[in-house]
């Protein structure tokens, strides 16, 4: 019973392992109607739990919407017809490093900021068609037409 509870907790680490990228940015906490995840050239749903990574487009459709936190503990929702571009993120505290930078050219977002917004508020970027949202540890909501 011991060896087997042993094994059983090591296989259960190498499976933690495996199920965390460095290159992993962010989480998506819930979604609502059809909000699609594109990858590179690939297209697909994107659903509770799935992991965000660098140069992801998050895409809602009608009546849909999707809640996202990223590792420092920001939280972005999307509403309806939105189009966002998760364009850098970098949150390495322990080596000072830290970008964010998102590129939304329609919807509508609320954003709280984590983290980098605390220890480094000029490392972040909300970047819309004509101009840039700036923080200072804060909330905002953004409305792109």
């Amino acid at each position: 019973m011991k060896r087997w509870l042993g094994m059983s907790l090591f296989f259960s680490f190498l499976l933690s392992l495996s199920a965390f990228s460095n290159d992993e940015i962010a989480i998506v906490k819930h979604t609502e109607g059809t909000v699609t995840l594109k990858r590179n050239t690939t297209i697909t749903p994107l659903k509770q739990r799935d992991q965000l990574l660098k140069n992801d487009i998050v895409i809602t459709g009608e009546k849909s919407s999707v809640g996202v936190i990223f590792h420092d503990g920001s939280v972005l929702s999307l509403g309806e017809k939105s189009h966002l571009v998760i364009e850098e993120f970098t949150f390495k505290p322990l080596e000072k490093q830290f970008k964010f930078d998102l590129y939304m050219n329609k919807g509508t977002a609320l954003f709280e900021s984590g983290k980098i917004g605390t220890l480094a508020p000029e490392a972040f970027e909300f970047k819309i068609p004509e101009g840039t949202v700036g923080i200072r540890g804060t909330k905002f909501i953004v409305e792109v037409k």
